[in-house]
């Protein structure tokens, strides 16, 4: 059962460091090209310029929320070169935000006949498939793309999410900390995955291992308090909405970073 089902998470949006993530919703880099979109008489572009204009804009109405602007944006850009894995690929992950799941494997696909090595491809495919609980199939993709870039911050992420979601947690453990996290954080982003899988005794021992390895850490003090809390049955969110400490539910699925980063967020 989910977490969010069962009771109030304190302090769960703190645990952004979870890296569980397609490359969705952080700002991404200004693309050279965006130049090309400043006043002032222009030369003429060639078609891989108004593409890269195309990009650069579908990434900033992303940025913005303006989802169906950038989907327009990305379209453009493969008319004008259909040769574009990263306006498929963001095509697919814009699917996916919206549950098309059909639509997003289309594009996927089509992303990696582009580009069949791209480890960013196969880091977000990998996710994708994680949010629909396709395990076997996440694993796959994740690990084609570790076989690619065994330093690929985010597939080893993802890839955690998805051992600990089968029960490896020593797989699970072993990811995250090959993401960067160091122990205490790699068994506060187990705790949370368990709670979220509803085994809160597991989850709790998780937390307090955590704890034991940094007494400072404020995610496994609040991670040990709210399974604490789940565990006597505590399942009314106001529960912990009254300590004044309480965060709205959030699944590691939603906790995005950006694909350029090599810190696990």
């Amino acid at each position: 059962m989910r977490l969010n089902k069962r009771i109030g998470w304190a302090g769960v949006a703190a645990l952004g460091l979870l890296g569980g993530c397609h490359a969705h919703d952080a700002r991404p880099k200004e693309h050279a090209s965006s130049a090309l979109l400043d006043s002032g008489p222009q030369p003429k572009l060639t078609k891989k310029q108004t593409a890269d204009v195309q990009i650069s804009l579908g990434r900033t109405c992303e940025s913005q929320g303006r989802f169906d602007e950038a989907r327009s944006a990305y379209v453009e850009a493969l008319k004008k070169d259909p040769k574009r894995a990263d306006a498929e690929l963001r095509l697919a992950i814009l699917d996916d935000r919206k549950g098309d799941n059909a639509g997003a494997d289309r594009h996927f696909a089509r992303a990696l006949k582009l580009r069949p090595k791209d480890p960013e491809i196969l880091c977000d495919q990998g996710y994708s498939l994680y949010l629909r609980r396709r395990w076997a199939d996440a694993e796959s993709s994740l690990k084609r793309a570790l076989a690619v870039d065994p330093s690929h911050a985010r597939s080893h992420s993802n890839l955690a999410l998805v051992l600990a979601r089968q029960g490896d947690n020593p797989g699970a453990l072993t990811e995250f900390a090959r993401a960067g996290c160091d122990p205490s954080d790699a068994r506060s982003n187990l705790g949370l995955v368990l709670a979220l899988e509803g085994r809160f005794e597991e989850s709790k021992r998780e937390y307090a291992l955590a704890l034991a390895a940094k007494p400072a850490s404020s995610r496994a003090k609040e991670g040990l308090q709210a399974t604490s809390v789940a565990l006597k049955g505590g399942n009314d969110p106001r529960t912990i909405a009254a300590s004044g400490k309480a965060a709205p539910p959030v699944d590691p699925a939603l906790m995005r970073t950006s694909a350029s980063s090599s810190t696990p967020q």
